[in-house]
Order: C-alpha cells, then sequence, then structure tokens
C-alpha cells in the first residue's frame, strides 16, 4: 500500500512553511502595513472625518496581521498614551528592519495639533474668563 507522498510529507511541509514565514519577515508586513497604513487602506477615499483618518487606517492594519507578533503589537499599542504611540511606533518598524514609518509621523503631527488646539482652547477661555482691564481714562463725573 503506498501512501501519497502528499501525506507523508505534509508534517515536514507544514514546520518548513513556518520557518519560511517567519524567515521571510511576515512581522516585518505586518509592520509595513502599520506604517504604510493610510495609504494602503485607502481611508482618504473615503467620506470620514479628518479625526478618524488614522483611527480607522490602524483598524484595517490591526485585522490584516498576520503574526501573533503582528497582533500583540496591536493589542499592546491600544494601552499606549497618544503621546507615546508615535515613538512606539517608530521603535516596533526600527526593530523589524523598517527605515520609515509614515503613520508614525501622522500621528506625531496629530498629537501636536491637538495639543495646539487644546492650548488655544485655553487661551480663550482665560481671556474670557478674566476681568475687563480697568479704563485707563477716569469717567466724567456728571453736573
Amino acid at each position: 500500500m503506498a501512501m501519497n507522498i502528499r501525506v507523508m510529507l505534509r508534517p515536514f511541509l507544514g514546520g518548513l512553511v513556518a520557518v519560511f514565514a517567519s524567515a521571510c519577515g511576515f512581522y516585518k508586513w505586518d509592520m509595513e502595513n502599520a506604517c504604510h497604513a493610510v495609504e494602503r487602506s485607502k481611508v482618504r477615499e473615503l467620506q470620514i472625518k479628518e479625526e478618524d483618518v488614522l483611527t480607522l487606517a490602524a483598524s484595517w492594519a490591526a485585522e490584516r496581521a498576520r503574526t501573533s507578533q503582528g497582533q500583540r503589537f496591536w493589542d499592546a499599542i491600544a494601552n499606549v498614551t497618544p503621546t507615546s504611540k508615535a515613538e512606539v511606533f517608530r521603535s516596533a518598524a526600527r526593530e523589524a528592519g523598517i527605515k520609515d514609518c509614515p503613520f508614525a509621523e501622522q500621528l506625531h503631527a496629530a498629537v501636536l495639533a491637538d495639543e495646539l488646539e487644546r492650548e488655544q482652547r485655553l487661551q480663550k477661555l482665560q481671556q474670557e474668563s478674566s476681568p475687563a482691564p480697568e479704563s485707563a481714562a477716569p469717567e466724567a463725573e456728571g453736573p
């Protein structure tokens, strides 16, 4: 009774595919998707608010993570403060061998814009709540 060669090789090939996948850098592919999520997801073509672009692009990349390491990255990044996310992306990209990470730069720009907006709102509130300066000219007294 001759065994089918595929049946005999299946366990070996499964292990070989796992090694090959690791060697080919599927995690690097996951991080490439993360770093280029805005362009690759084409979220800018959707009719959405600008503030939702990064969130939708990140969701797109997270759903496509092929490796457990890539999935762990997305799970962990959810717990990182917004001000630290850009640096975490940059570090993960460097570790994966990726030179540029536009998504990190877009996150950084969004955080800076949020901080500027918050500062402007605070200044406006302070101006509105401060008492009006006293008039430099004394009011004329009536006859």
